[in-house]
Order: C-alpha cells, then structure tokens, then sequence
C-alpha cells in the first residue's frame, strides 16, 4: 500500500484544463506575460508612462521618487548599502486597466502558484538605475491574507536587474533585461516567505509595480475528488491503526514547505503545494474522524562540535567557529496552534514522537533561527545546539487529541470530562473512561502542579467511572497534608457513591509509606550520611478543623479511624527518625512536634469515645520518649489531652499519667537552684563526642567560668571541635586566631545565659499553673 507520503507527491490535475494533463505547479515562483497594451500607468507629477520608458523620462521618474526603504524586525529604516532605488508609493499612481485583464491576470497568477483565487492591491512603483539594487530579503505580510508578491516590469531598456527567488535549497533567476522596444510586460510572482533580490541593473533603468497578493477572507479549499480521496484516506487508516483494537495515540506531522508566521498560519493562507496537500489530507482526515489543527513546530538538535579545520595559514587563528560532529539528541516540539475552525488554541507546547513525522523539503538553514555553543562542562564535551522553526500540520485520533488537550488546554479538557461525569449516561461514562485512561500521566502530573485546586474536579469525575481502579488511580495523586477542611466534603461524597471500602483504599494510597518515597517521613534519616533530618508536613495543616469536617460531611466511623491512624502511623515514622538525629536537630524540630502530637490529640478528643483508645496511645507514646518529648515541655498537650479527661475520667489511666509527669518534670526543674550572675555552666547538653579535643571544651563549657578556651590545633581538630558542639546545639560562638602555628581555636561562652535561665524558669512557672490541678 502506499504511503501518505508517497501518494502526496503529485499534485492533482488542472481543473481548468481536464483532460490535458496539465498538473497543478507546486512551484513557489511563476512568470508570464502581458501585452503592453493592456495597461496605462499615470504617475501624479509626471502624467502618463510611455512604452518603452525612455532615459530622459527615465531620470525625471527617479528626480519625483523617494529614497527606497525596507523593514528590519519592527522598523522601516533607510540603508542604501542594503536597498538602493527610488519608489512612489501607490497613492500617486493611477491604472487603467483594459476590460477583464486584471481578473484574468490575477487568476493565472493564483493558477500558476497553485493558490486560491486571489486579490491584487498595488504597493508601489519601483526604479532601478545602473548600479542599484536590492539585496537578500523576505516581504513583510503588509495586510491580513497577504500570501505573495506580484512584480510587473514596465517596458524600459536595461540590463542586469535580474530578481533572485530562493525557497529552501531551490532557486530561480527571473530575467526582465531587454535593449528594443517590447511589446509586452514581464510578470513574476512568489511566495512572500521566499527569500529574493534584485541584483545590480548594470545599464538602463529597471521600472516595476509591485502588488501584494492577498487571500481573500472566506476559506475556499480545492475540490477533492473521491478517487483521490480512496488511497489517502487507506493510508489514513493504516498510519494510525484504526482498524485495530489499539489504534495509535502517536499524531503524525507533516512539516510543510513553506515559512509562515504567527499571523499568517491560518488554513486559507497555505501557499504552493502546502495548499493542495493540505487539502487532501483534510479532506480524508475529516471522513475518518480524525483532529486536524495547524502548529508551529521547533526542532531541536544537540550535536557534538568538532574543531574547524584550519589551513597552515590560519592554524593560529583562535576564532575559527566549531563544527558539528555527531547528532546526540534530537526532538520536535509544537505550539501555537491553530484548530479547524481557524481559531487560535494554546500556546503550551506538546513533544512528538519524530518518528512519526514527514516532510518534503528537509530541515536546513533556511529555517535555523538559533544557535548555542557550550563549552565543555566536565560531565559532558562540547556541543553546539540549533534550533529551527517550521509549520506543521497535525493529525491525530480523536481519542489522542482529548488526551493532548489535557497538556494542551488543560482547564477546557477538564470541564469536559467533568460534564461527562454530571450527565450519568451509560456512552458518556465510556468515553470518560477512554479519555482518564489515555491521560492518566497528565492527569497525574496536573495534580503535582495544582494540588487539592482539582481534587472536586477528580473526585466528581472519579465518582461517575465505571471502572473502580480507574477511579482510584485517578485520585491516587493526591498529596492529603496538602488538603483543607473543605475537602472533606468533597471526600465524603465520594464515599456515599463509591463505597466505603473503595475510599478506605484511597486513604491507604495516600499515607503508604512505599509509595510515596518522595517524601522525608518515608524515607528517613540514617546516622553517618551527615544530612540533617528537615521538617516536613506529618498531616494537613487544621487537623482538628478537619476532624470536625469529616464527622459533619458524614464519614463512616471506619474511615475516620483510618484517617487519624495514618496520622498517628506517620508520627510513629517521623520520631523513629528523630530519635537517630542529633541533638541540635532534635532540638530545631521539638516545637513543631509538640504542636504536632497537640493538634492530633484535639483530633482525637472530638471523636468522643471512638478517639479514647488512640488518644490513649498516643500519650503512651509520647511519654516513652523523653529524649524527643521533654516531659517540661508537654503542658500544651495535657491540654489539649485534657478535654476527654474530664468526659470519662474513669478511663482515662494515660490522661492522668501525662499530667502527674509533666507536673513533677516542672516541680524538678524549678526546685534546682537559679543561676546566679557569676554562673556560665552550660547545662542540659547533650553531648555527641569526648574524644582528647571535645573532652577538653566539655569541661571547659561546664564550668561556671566565663573566660574563653584558645585551643591550639590543626585545622582537621578545629574544624571537628566545632562540628561537635554544634550538633550538640551548644550555643558556644567560634573563631581562628591567625597566631603562631597551629592556629588556635577561640571558643566564646553567651552573655545572656542569665537571661536565658531566667525566661525559662518564667515558662515553667506558667505552665505548673495551666496543668496543676
């Protein structure tokens, strides 16, 4: 069977001439003639141009004319060594055209460039004398639809002058020079994305009107006929398997010929070939149900770079550019595009599959529009990256464009899903399932970058699946520390349609320590690594707020245990790995995971008599591991414990036990003696190491002197010693006398230990009397 490329090779036969054989030009230039009598040009300043122009009408044209200017990016800007000639711009030129030849004109422009029919609008009166001339450079698309130029050569004796067109690697040198009288004007017409210039006239003058060739607004596409149609629309079926029961979800790209912008990307603007195959294959695309949509394609290459050679004469010469070598990467990516209704869709970009894209003119410098060299790195040599930029058109299943669109417009994709959902109809929750399926990976990576702003999305289309896995995979992204008391509503009605056992599965997803590896509770800290155990969320931030939630928004008391078991799993997780953290670490983290045990036991207080025995557990817990809860550092959560004490005090044991602790662990620590002002002990440091150098700044930091330690040692020792009483969390202050050798290590004791006993001592005090009964 043929391939598509293979049967987009030809272009159809003329329609104005059937049966002649005359094929329809894929050519991105023409030329023809026209009789001098056809057309008379007046000019405001000078009346009317003879035929042939003669050398003394010649210089009073160019004496009226003005100093011809070019576009440059945004600007319109003067440069004789870039555009050299005179122009009068079209406001001062009349045409008298015979009955009928513009029209005819135009249509055999618009037939030999293989474009619809087309307008004509005059731009300008162009003069050439010797020498001058026009250097390489594309036309500006001057007016909405504007797809070509239209050069007319008025009569006049000259040589040289010759116009220049290249497209890609193809080119084409259209001749105007004549010495006698002529009796006709010589037309040409290109493609504005063509590259041209008029080379230097070298005798005479060269006069010409220029028109802008534009598209008329309505889109008028090329007839097809069936028999063309039959082959492309098999190839059609065979590119994207759509006789299987695993059709493709690759789209197929093919680059088009022509460079077209943002403004001019549009399907009634394709120009040359691009049009007529275009044509065909939307035509066959559409009987198929297949997505068609316009883009603007990237292709990027990573190469390695090789030196330039150099010849015995520049082998000196530090400037010579580096070549490519070897391809290492290559990728094609598409944006801006536009749909079959020619209206403008995202900007976002999706990455294609090269393997899947076609194209009759190959990739070159003609459409390079950046280039990056890189040095070498050190993991990696030199490379030189190139970026080129072409159009495309896309062709995809219908199934493959839903599932892009969530990349492409993931906000409209959703939306569409999300009323398939509401309309509950048994086709409706088919497709639903197809379109959750094919987007499984973006659905996943939509939930990484918006969190919980999806989850009721996700959730009222997870509830109108069919399918229960599916469902389940598709909220198994969900991160619950990042959820608000309002999600739970949203999960509780999942609950009521799916099921209990469903949403108890969701919730074992979410907390399960394998499967989510990302995060530090499941991973953990392990001694000798020399990393420092972060804090990190064990649970949303309003637990008790969500507790309460919960319990109105109707989930089962089973749910509810697993919720808050998790919690208390992830909290168990997190202390095993404080307890191998050193004590400075121990010390950063113990504020928030006393906030954190106080907001899991309020959680568990609003649960009445179904919280007791984890509520229980907890304090058990919590008052087993003095070293990560100080038990004068709990009044907080005796607190916030204390509520169910007071509901059922006669089973409450762990209640009353926390209390009478945490009451005499404060007792203790007011009974021992307050520092006076000649007191610098530095107390209750836990310390890591007492080797030879540590045991030193040991007995120093624990005697009651306030001098400073110089220690006199390598910069290794140094550098340990500080290392020691920092993860200790010794507040001790460090510096290197530059004296002698070795240098000495100056260690400085606070000044306001006084202050800082005194404010601990207030602390206790306060928190004997919130706990004392």
């Amino acid at each position: 069977m043929p391939t598509l490329i293979d049967l987009l090779r030809h272009p159809p036969k003329s329609p104005s001439a059937p049966g002649k054989g005359d094929d329809i030009p894929a050519r991105f230039w023409a030329e023809g003639r026209l009789p001098a009598a056809q057309l008379s040009v007046d000019v405001e300043g000078l009346g009317p141009l003879p035929q042939p122009l003669s050398a003394e009408l010649a210089h009073e044209l160019q004496a009226i004319s003005e100093p011809a200017r070019f576009g440059l990016r945004e600007q319109t800007v003067l440069d004789p060594a870039v555009r050299h000639s005179g122009e009068v711009s079209a406001d001062l030129i009349g045409l008298d055209w015979q009955p009928g030849v513009f029209a005819a004109l135009k249509r055999d422009v618009a037939q030999a460039l293989g474009a619809g029919p087309l307008d004509a609008w005059l731009h300008k009166l162009l003069i050439y004398g010797p020498g001058q001339f026009f250097k390489p450079h594309q036309d500006t698309e001057k007016h909405p639809g504007m797809v070509a130029t239209l050069v007319l050569v008025w009569p006049s004796p000259h040589i040289g002058g010759t116009l220049r067109v290249r497209q890609g690697q193809q080119q084409a040198e259209l001749v105007s020079q004549h010495l006698h009288h002529a009796s006709d004007m010589r037309w040409y017409a290109f493609y504005a994305d063509c590259r041209h210039e008029v080379l230097p006239v070298l005798e005479g003058w060269r006069v010409a009107l220029t028109f802008d060739l534009v598209l008329p607004a309505q889109d008028t596409r090329p007839v097809q006929s069936a028999a063309l149609l039959a082959p492309v629309q098999a190839a059609l079926r065979q590119q994207f398997a759509l006789d299987s029961d695993a059709p493709s979800l690759d789209p197929w790209v093919l680059l088009l010929d022509h460079e077209y912008t943002e403004h001019g990307l549009r399907w009634a603007m394709l120009k040359g070939a691009d049009r007529w195959r275009v044509a065909r294959l939307r035509a066959a695309a559409e009987a198929l149900g297949l997505s068609l949509q316009l883009a603007l394609a990237e292709l990027h290459e990573t190469w390695s770079a090789e030196p330039a050679p150099r010849s015995r004469a520049r082998r000196f010469n530090h400037d010579d550019q580096p070549e490519p070598g070897e391809l290492i990467d290559q990728s094609l990516t598409l944006d801006f595009w536009v749909d079959a209704q020619d209206c403008l869709g995202s900007r976002n970009s999706l990455t294609v599959n090269l393997a899947h894209t076609a194209c009759f003119t190959e990739t070159g410098p003609a459409h390079l529009v950046n280039e990056e060299y890189e040095g070498y790195m050190g993991n990696y040599g030199e490379t030189l990256d190139y970026w080129y930029r072409r159009a495309a058109l896309v062709i995809q299943s219908p199934w493959a464009a839903e599932r892009d669109r969530f990349h492409l417009d993931f906000d409209g994709a959703l939306a569409d899903a999300r009323r398939l959902a509401q309309a509950q109809a048994p086709e409706g929750s088919a497709t639903l399932l197809r379109r959750v399926r094919d987007a499984a990976p973006l659905l996943a990576k939509a939930v990484s970058a918006r969190g919980r702003s999806v989850l009721e999305s996700y959730a009222e289309i997870a509830a109108a699946l069919p399918d229960a896995e599916a469902a389940l995979a598709l909220m198994r992204s969900f991160d619950p520390c990042t959820l608000l008391p309002e999600d739970a509503a949203v999960l509780g009605r999942l609950e009521r349609v799916r099921g209990t056992p469903w949403t108890r599965a969701l919730l074992q997803s979410w907390h399960d320590p394998q499967a989510r590896r990302s995060s530090n509770i499941s991973i953990g800290w392990r001694p000798g690594w020399g990393s420092v155990l972060l804090a990190t969320p064990l649970w949303l931030p309003a637990l008790p707020d969500f507790t309460r939630a919960a319990q109105v928004a109707g989930w089962s008391r089973a749910l509810l245990d697993d919720w808050l078991g998790a919690c208390r799993a992830n909290l168990t997780r997190f202390d095993n790995a404080r307890a191998q953290a050193g004590p400075a670490n121990r010390m950063a983290l113990l504020e928030g995971m006393v906030n954190a045990v106080c907001d899991l036991a309020r959680a568990f207080v609003l649960r009445g008599e179904d919280g007791e025995a984890e509520l229980q557990a907890l304090i058990q817990e919590v008052l087993a591991r003095p070293a990560l809860y100080p038990h004068e550092q709990l009044a907080s959560f005796v607190q916030a414990a204390g509520p169910l004490r007071d509901q059922v005090p006669a089973n409450s044991p762990a209640s009353e036990s926390l209390r009478h602790q945490v009451v005499a662990a404060l007792h203790s620590a007011l009974s021992e003696p307050a520092r006076d002002a000649s007191d610098h002990r530095l107390l209750r440091i836990e310390w890591t190491c007492r080797c030879k150098d540590c045991a030193v700044m040991i007995a120093w930091a624990e005697s009651p002197g306030a001098e400073p330690l110089a220690m006199a040692m390598a910069e290794q020792r140094r550098q340990h010693v500080q290392a020691q009483f920092t993860a200790a969390g010794a507040p001790l202050f460090a510096s290197t006398l530059k004296q002698g050798s070795p240098y000495k290590l100056a260690l400085r004791k606070p000044d306001d230990l006084l202050a800082r006993d005194r404010a601990a001592r207030q602390r206790w005090a306060k928190d004997l009397a919130l706990v004392r009964v």
